[in-house]
């Protein structure tokens, strides 16, 4: 029978600017910042449910075509998580870990998450994934161009059929399982270039419920329904 418990869980974190206009707020920002605190309860959230691997969609590299202002301050409020809200992930056993094609990033946001991963990095409660200036078609040609360099370079060689297992050691989540469900909110049915090769065999679950307003109930719930398919798969 397949297994009825969620190992990794994905979430797309949608709807913190509709939130925002939705509560005519002066700035999406403010949705922005419902939205963390929402992040930092879902932590806890999967600790309760024994979930070990959350991989959260925080800023995707199509962000980039926001408008300046916006992107400025979604790094500012990043920063803000990072350096401020870091002694909870400690407290709570959270191991951080970055994914994502952080070129696009500034010197001092790239020091900020790696000091980060370095004193979260012996936690092992909950492993944590934030995909940061990510895209999944991104991810892929990068560890594609990654693999002709080492047959370039003679450490990898044509004469041995390429696998899948040795190719995943190429992506940016090496050793990390494959994502069992997907969850996103704000109604949009799609991954949105959310990890293409992780998620293959996920199983999606979405809801019109935006980001800010999201709970540990309606985690239940998405986690009963997963619970549910693989019951029914295994009859």
């Amino acid at each position: 029978m397949p297994e009825q418990k969620v190992r990794h869980l994905g979430v797309i974190m949608d709807g913190n600017r509709r939130w925002a206009r939705q509560h005519m707020l002066k700035s999406v920002m403010g949705g922005h910042e419902k939205g963390v605190d929402t992040f930092i309860d879902l932590c806890e959230w999967c600790e309760n449910a024994d979930i070990p691997y959350l991989t959260v969609y925080a800023f995707s590299t199509e962000n980039f075509k926001r408008s300046q202002q916006e992107v400025s301050d979604l790094f500012k409020l990043m920063r803000r998580f990072f350096v401020e809200e870091i002694h909870t992930c400690i407290e709570k056993g959270v191991k951080v870990v970055v994914v994502g094609n952080l070129s696009y990033l500034k010197p001092e946001d790239i020091k900020v998450i790696r000091d980060a991963e370095e004193v979260t990095k012996d936690c092992g409660k909950l492993y944590l994934q934030i995909a940061l200036s990510y895209g999944g078609r991104d991810e892929i040609l990068r560890a594609a161009e990654a693999y002709a360099r080492d047959v370039a370079s003679g450490k990898a060689s044509l004469d041995t059929p390429l696998t899948e297992d040795a190719f995943e050691q190429y992506l940016m989540t090496p050793g990390i399982p494959d994502i069992d469900l997907v969850i996103r909110t704000g109604g949009d049915h799609r991954l949105s270039n959310f990890f293409p090769w992780q998620t293959t065999y996920a199983d999606l679950w979405f809801t019109d419920v935006l980001w800010p307003d999201f709970s540990e109930k309606l985690l239940g719930e998405a986690l009963q329904w997963y619970a549910n398919v693989k019951v029914n798969k295994g009859k």
